[in-house]
This record gives structure tokens, C-alpha cells and sequence, in this order.
């Protein structure tokens, strides 16, 4: 039995005949028209001062991958954007990282997204901090959370991430944590000023297939941030060197962030539905072309959306109940990965 009326109302909306509508699964077919379009991924990549050649040819190189995975591998080409310590780095580039630049490109990005489109803003630099408000070096004046998240209120119903993986970021947590908001640094407070090694691996793991843990063709923020805190910390333990960068993850919105967050939450729930791809690579040409794919892509983002607030009730369901729904669920979503991968023909139960 469910504690709870508020867990009781939840669950029930989440059964199969809900997530599929009249007809169930077998109805898609007769809805696919009225599939709504698919999220589309909106990225700005800003390289801050590097203060000695390393460190700038590290950063471009970092944001250079980045902007070959997303083109290469993920699909995402229109929608980016890199600015830079100096704009002749590359014919990428679309202007200089000042603070005037990166306000208008986070505005510009925001003007372009649609209601349900997602965003990543990825600060790959140096910081600094003073008490506990964290800064991210540019040209000029500096970035700051309390800063950034003014911008951000040009996003009301958009989903945005930020990525600040510079030394001395962990004042960005609570500065920008909120409702929709993914905010992960690569230090826990504005303390830890040693160089940071968290924005490369982040990076790897939209370059590489290591980062897909559950093997579904995309990287999800979690599994991103997941693979790069491992990998810092192997190379710490590789060259017996302290730990020095401890990476944090913020996304129900309370400005604590986790070490360790997970699909259950409290922090990882909504990283773990955040994807740069949409839809899987092989799968991108044939959503736009074929309604009943889009059908079933738009599915699978409710049934996933629903497992995750079915997780968030853990706490106040019984054990069998919850195990139960949530096997549904699972259920439900094997069967249309499987018909995603056929190519739109939902397998009977």
C-alpha cells in the first residue's frame, strides 16, 4: 500500500495506460502525428584566460573535442557556440570570452530555444574565490555565479546545465541551483584553487563509449560526471598525488550539491534524464523523417521522466508497491528501446 495520497495520485498517473495514452502502446501508431517535437540541444562553451600557453592549448584542445563530439558523434552542429581567450585561436571560434560576450550569447541561446529544448553552458578555465563566492576567469571582468544565474532567468522552462570546470568553482553551486538547473563544478567550495584535471574527462566522455554505463547509446549528464570524478581520481592515485578537486552535482535545486549523486537522487535525478543527444545517432535522421519514431522517442522521455518522479516517492511507498510500479515501468521502457531499434512497430506484451 502507498503512504500517502499525494504518492498514491503520482503512481497512478504512471501506469502504462497513462504513459501511452488511449490505446496503450498499441495506440502510438494512431498518435504519431501528434507527437511534439523533439528537445533540441543548445551549447556554449566558453575558454577563460589560461595565464601560460599550457593552459590555453589545454583549454582550446578540451573545447575542441567537445565541439568535434557534438558534431561527429552527438548531431548537434547549429545550435553551438565557443568563445575564447583570444578569437583568432580558430575559424570555430565565434568571438572573444569577455563578460559582454558571454551575457549575449547566453541571451542569444536563450532567445533561440524552444519551451522543452535543454542547455549547456561549459566554463573550461581558471577561477578564483573570495569567502564563498566563486569566479571564473575571463578577459576583463570576471564571471560569477550570482551573475550567470541573473542570466539565466531567460530560461523559464528550459533546462539548463552548467559545467564551471575551473578551480575555486564551488560557490557556483549554491549561486545558481534551482528549479531546472543542473550546476556541477569541478571543486566543492571556493577553496580548492589547485588546477583542475575534471573538464577534460568531462569532455572524454561525450568523445569516448566508456561513459555509457547502461550501454543505451547516449551519455547522460550523470554518467558524464560519474566517468570524469572516476578518472580524476584514478589519475590522482596513478601519480600518488593528494586529492585535490573534489566535483559537485546539484539538481534538485537546494544548493548543496553531492559528491555522489544518483538516479534516485536526491542529486542526479534530473542529470541523469539530460542527454547533449537526444536521441541516439543511428536513430537522429530517422525521428525527423519518420512520425512514428518521433512517437515513440516522445514516449520514452515520459516513461523515463516518470521513473524518475517515481523514485523521488520511494520514501513514501511500501517496498512491494514501489518494486512493483517500477517494474511496470521498466517494463514499458525495454519495450519501446526495442521498438525504437526496429524502427517504430511497438512488440506486443
Amino acid at each position: 500500500m502507498i503512504r500517502g495520497v499525494r504518492a498514491a495520485a503520482l503512481t497512478a498517473s504512471l501506469l502504462p495506460a497513462a504513459v501511452f495514452g488511449p490505446g496503450g502502446a498499441a495506440g502510438l501508431s494512431a498518435t504519431a502525428q501528434a507527437a511534439p517535437a523533439a528537445p533540441r540541444t543548445h551549447v556554449l562553451v566558453v575558454t577563460g584566460l589560461g595565464g601560460a600557453p599550457e593552459y590555453s592549448e589545454q583549454f582550446q584542445a578540451e573545447a575542441e573535442a567537445l565541439l568535434d563530439a557534438l558534431d561527429s558523434r552527438l548531431g548537434v552542429r547549429e545550435t553551438v557556440a565557443w568563445l575564447a581567450e583570444d578569437e583568432a585561436l580558430s575559424p570555430r571560434v565565434a568571438g572573444r570570452a569577455t563578460l559582454e560576450a558571454v551575457e549575449r550569447e547566453v541571451l542569444a541561446m536563450a532567445s533561440r530555444a524552444g519551451p522543452s529544448d535543454v542547455a549547456l553552458i561549459l566554463l573550461l578555465g581558471h577561477g578564483s574565490g573570495r569567502g564563498e563566492e566563486s569566479r571564473f576567469s575571463l578577459p576583463g571582468p570576471d564571471l560569477s555565479g550570482e551573475t550567470l544565474a541573473m542570466w539565466l532567468h531567460a530560461f523559464p522552462t528550459q533546462t539548463v546545465a552548467v559545467v564551471n570546470a575551473a578551480s575555486a568553482s564551488g560557490g557556483f553551486v549554491p549561486a545558481i541551483a534551482g528549479e531546472r538547473r543542473i550546476v556541477v563544478t569541478a571543486t566543492r567550495s571556493p577553496r580548492e584553487r589547485e588546477r583542475t584535471h575534471f573538464g577534460g574527462f568531462f569532455v572524454d566522455a561525450f568523445a569516448l563509449d566508456e561513459a555509457d554505463v547502461d550501454k543505451d547509446e547516449r551519455v547522460s549528464l550523470l554518467e558524464a560526471f560519474s566517468y570524469a570524478t572516476g578518472e580524476v581520481r584514478r589519475r590522482y592515485e596513478r601519480d600518488n598525488e593528494m586529492l585535490t578537486e573534489h566535483a559537485l552535482l546539484d539538481d534538485d535545486g537546494d544548493g548543496e550539491g553531492s559528491l555522489e549523486p544518483s538516479p534516485e537522487g536526491p542529486d542526479g535525478a534530473l542529470a541523469n534524464r539530460f542527454f547533449l543527444a537526444q536521441a541516439p545517432a543511428a536513430l537522429a535522421g530517422a525521428a525527423a523523417d519518420d512520425p512514428a519514431v518521433a512517437a515513440l522517442l516522445a514516449r520514452k522521455r515520459e516513461v523515463e521522466d516518470g521513473i524518475a518522479a517515481l523514485r523521488a516517492l520511494r520514501d513514501e511507498m511500501e517496498e512491494e508497491e514501489y518494486d512493483a510500479q517500477l517494474e511496470t515501468l521498466l517494463v514499458e521502457l525495454a519495450r519501446l528501446n526495442r521498438a525504437i531499434r526496429e524502427g517504430g512497430s511497438v512488440p506486443c506484451a
